[in-house]
């Protein structure tokens, strides 16, 4: 009886040392391969829209405070007025609409525009309010890495409620 039990074990032992082996070799399920973000991240770049630049969430936390330097919300106003970016100007994306002229002419009195949203969809709506930006005649529009979600996980100046400096 022993023998058979130590051989169970040898047996099982050997077992797990081949699975984690081949889970090395293979990459582990549960963790995405290295070149690829994790489900739920914005991260660069967009080969549909070379001049969007892509923004760290260290760097825009360096800005937060530099009044040159405007954030954008591209997600619904009800998301926005729950929590956003402090200061952070509500404009949330519209495949069927461009911004309104009255915010393209308050982002033209920033430096940087930073936009941001909840990386759903790869941060699609940040990705392409940031293009309509653009085509608008904006020069350097950025787009936050990791969006909001990212922004609060680092703690990083956050408020609620409706948009103050929208126009």
């Amino acid at each position: 009886m022993k023998s058979v039990v130590v051989e169970a074990l040898l047996v099982s032992l050997v077992g797990a040392l081949l699975g984690t082996a081949h889970g090395i070799v293979r990459g582990w399920p549960w963790l995405p391969p290295a070149h690829e973000s994790p489900t739920g991240t914005c991260s660069a770049p967009v080969p549909t829209e070379p001049t969007i630049q892509w923004m760290s969430q260290a760097d825009a936390r360096r800005f937060s405070d530099d009044r040159s330097v405007m954030f954008v919300d591209a997600r619904t106003a009800d998301e926005y007025e729950e929590g956003h970016v402090t200061n952070a100007i509500s404009l949330p994306y519209s495949s069927r609409e461009t911004p309104h002229p009255n915010f393209v002419t308050l982002l033209r009195t920033a430096h940087i525009v930073i936009v941001y949203c909840d990386t759903t969809a790869s941060c699609s709506q940040s990705t392409n309010l940031a293009s309509q930006l653009l085509h608008a005649g904006l020069t350097d529009v950025r787009v936050l890495e990791g969006g909001f979600p990212a922004w609060m996980n680092h703690g990083y100046p956050a408020e609620a409620g409706a948009c103050r400096l929208c126009p």
